[in-house]
């Protein structure tokens, strides 16, 4: 059970901290995901856990992934080099928009680009 207690409150902070850096107070988050503020308090202090639909409301209305609340933030893939500047400062709104742009532009761009290093004359 310690390890529950553990991970309640590393998932509570994390949750605190989303809110916190979109301004919301415990009332409004609780009213937008539709449960107690009392019981938003018990999860972000770690006191209770809560459910799969409660995690769910919770991500939808602070526009993010459930991963940033249960892991936290991602760090930029290995290998990838550095963040281009400025990323690591949006918020998870801006980055989920980001992240959904990229999928949807990946969709468009021809198969025989991926991976492979190509002239100039293949972009134009």
């Amino acid at each position: 059970m310690a390890c529950d207690t553990n991970l309640n409150r590393e998932v509570g902070l994390r949750l605190r901290a989303l809110r916190e850096q979109q301004m919301l107070t415990r009332e409004r988050l609780a009213e937008y995901a539709d449960i107690s503020v009392q019981f938003l308090a018990d999860i972000e202090t770690g006191r209770k856990g809560m459910t799969v639909q409660t995690l769910r409301k919770l991500a939808v209305s602070l526009h993010c992934s459930a991963d940033d609340i249960v892991f936290g933030p991602q760090e930029w893939p290995a290998g990838a080099g550095t963040a281009p500047p400025g990323l690591a400062q949006l918020t998870p709104r801006q980055a989920a928009v980001l992240h959904d742009m990229a999928l949807l532009m990946a969709k468009w761009f021809p198969h025989e680009w991926a991976g492979e290093a190509h002239s100039e004359e293949a972009y134009v």
